[in-house]
């Protein structure tokens, strides 16, 4: 990291491409957070994942959709990370999987075991917890969906990259379908539409993939306290319902504690985000 940051005292504008702001919701609060920078200078995608656990202004970024709503949210991380948002998409995780189903499953690779015991599953009429030894899957819905949300036993950094791979993946399926038949291409676009969240018409949709489909997508770029990040506990003594679930790594036991796991950029310097930005879209 530089010693020294410059002033961003403007947002950056995504200039000729658009910056989208892609989110997943699980229940009441945003679970997943990808910056998506389309650049047709360089015929390129930029993913960069932002940790719900992000500490900014007294408050986890993921509750800021819940409290006051996605205008709100979008500002917070324009403030955050120094880029106009100029799109967002909003999709339920579950209709994500009803989505990849419609897509007829997808196909990943894992580089590493995905093993989280305090998943549980359920195929065939068999309980068991998620284990998936690294290699090549076609997944369907149900099983995308849980290689997206796992975060015990390996991290949320882990995490937000599947995720990535997955976007990437559901990408390469649609080239793959043969989406440039108008036809096909509009059902799939219109079942995303009509179960998202968006300020993206149908219409804007279609011309995206048409305009975008053939990009490179740079992927694995992750907040994470191996670049300008830093833990942050934050205690709530005197609020109950902050509570929440710890698990150990190793024993795979678990506790309620009263505090909160937070991230902050390190030193607690927020030009350290944008500085991170500028870097990977510059």
């Amino acid at each position: 990291m530089p010693e020294t940051l410059p002033e961003y005292d403007e947002l950056a504008a995504s200039g000729e491409g658009v910056n989208i702001l892609i989110c997943g919701k699980h229940g009441s609060n945003v679970d997943t957070i990808i910056f998506a920078n389309v650049n047709p200078e360089n015929k390129k995608v930029t993913l960069i994942s932002l940790p719900r656990d992000l500490y900014y202004q007294e408050r986890k970024i993921n509750s800021v959709y819940y409290y006051y709503g996605m205008d709100e949210f979008i500002r917070e991380v324009e403030d955050i990370t120094g880029q106009q948002i100029d799109k967002y998409m909003l999709i339920d995780m579950y209709v994500f999987a009803d989505i990849i189903d419609a897509m007829g499953g997808i196909d990943i690779t894992l580089t590493e075991d995905l093993i989280d015991p305090s998943y549980t599953t359920y195929d065939n009429g068999i309980w068991s917890t998620l284990y998936y030894p690294a290699g090549d899957y076609h997944l369907n819905g149900t099983q995308t969906l849980r290689v997206a949300r796992s975060r015990h036993y390996s991290s949320d950094y882990d995490r937000a990259e599947r995720q990535q791979m997955i976007l990437e993946s559901i990408k390469d399926k649609g080239l793959s379908m043969g989406l440039s038949d108008t036809t096909a291409l509009f059902e799939i676009v219109e079942l995303v539409m009509d179960n998202t969240e968006t300020d993206i018409g149908i219409n804007e949709a279609l011309m995206y993939y048409v305009q975008y489909k053939d990009y490179d997508i740079s992927r694995g770029n992750v907040l994470s306290t191996g670049n300008i990040l830093e833990n942050q506990h934050v205690y709530v003594d005197y609020d109950t319902s902050a509570e929440e679930e710890v698990c150990d790594e190793v024993s795979g036991e678990c506790e309620v504690q009263n505090f909160v796991y937070t991230l902050i950029p390190a030193g607690g310097n927020w030009d350290y985000i944008k500085w991170y930005f500028t870097q990977l879209l510059r």
